[in-house]
């Protein structure tokens, strides 16, 4: 039986610093049915030049390079639309994962048919903090324990794990349009993953999240608050769609709709904090006056 192939997404805009170390990782691993698209976003330093050098070395790297920088969201999310393989994940350029990271995960796959997601052990890596460590750990208990375990002990780092491709294209073709802001969309993504329990773990597995602050991580600093206001609306909005077609009813949906009040406050931002952080800017607002 032949291993179904997976395609990397790697979207970049002057990554020279890292981009080396990503392609080290991605083209070593393990699993070898893979391949790796690179969509760089014009950028302006070495970038292309790294990347040709590798894709001339190994035929599994496709480079695309953007005449002008199409903003980072459209570069992100065109290399789900194109994607043609049964299983997709995105890499990130600063990101790294163990040299089996695909394959535990494609081999996770296999224990639970229905999964459309599959999740690694994670550490996240930063310079002015100690490094922190996720192990996943299969929800346990009844569905509703299961969903509530998932939703507060996940990790956001889990939606850089193995897709199935088109499930992960439905969930974006509704949630996109919806939520289109990069603020809390991952965990968006992943909402409808949990609430259907379609996840598998393979804690074997090891991926690398590195927190480099730099210049093209402006568009993750907070929203203002009315902002704030407005992403939970419509973050909870999305979610209602998925409970809406979850299956529960009865007293379990309430149940849901109740965790998902403390979800969006947890994943976006609490209520009771974005009204004292407002109340305080409108405070210092009138003694500026």
């Amino acid at each position: 039986m032949s291993s179904p192939k997976v395609i990397v997404g790697i979207p970049v805009f002057n990554g020279e610093g890292m981009i080396s170390e990503c392609l080290d990782c991605v083209v070593n691993q393990t699993y070898q049915n893979i391949e790796i698209r690179v969509y760089d976003n014009a950028s302006t330093d070495r970038t292309a030049s790294i990347v040709r050098d590798y894709a001339n070395r190994d035929n599994r790297i496709k480079f695309i390079v953007r005449d002008i920088n199409v903003g980072a969201a459209k570069n992100f999310m065109d290399l789900l639309h194109e994607a043609d393989a049964p299983y997709f994940m995105w890499r990130a350029h600063d990101d790294l994962s163990s040299l089996n990271f695909i394959e535990e995960l494609i081999l996770a796959f296999t224990s639970k048919v229905d999964a459309k997601l599959a999740v690694s052990s994670v550490s996240t890596v930063r310079k002015d903090r100690p490094t922190q460590k996720t192990i996943p750990r299969p929800p346990t208990g009844g569905d509703l324990r299961q969903i509530k375990e998932l939703l507060f002990d996940s990790h956001a780092s889990w939606f850089y794990g193995l897709w199935e491709t088109d499930a992960l294209k439905r969930i974006f073709d509704y949630v996109h349009p919806r939520y289109p802001h990069p603020w809390a969309s991952d965990h968006l993504a992943m909402y409808p993953v949990f609430l259907k329990r379609e996840i598998v773990m393979a804690p074997k597995a090891f991926f690398t999240q590195r927190i480099v602050l730099k210049e093209s991580n402006k568009v993750l600093v907070r929203p203002s608050v009315a902002e704030l206001f407005y992403l939970r609306k419509q973050f909870r909005q999305v979610c209602e769609h998925y409970i809406e077609e979850s299956g529960f009813f009865g007293w379990k949906r309430i149940a849901i709709r109740f965790l998902t009040l403390f979800y969006v406050g947890k994943r976006v931002y609490k209520l009771r904090k974005l009204l004292l952080r407002g109340a305080r800017e409108k405070l210092f607002s009138t003694f500026e006056r």
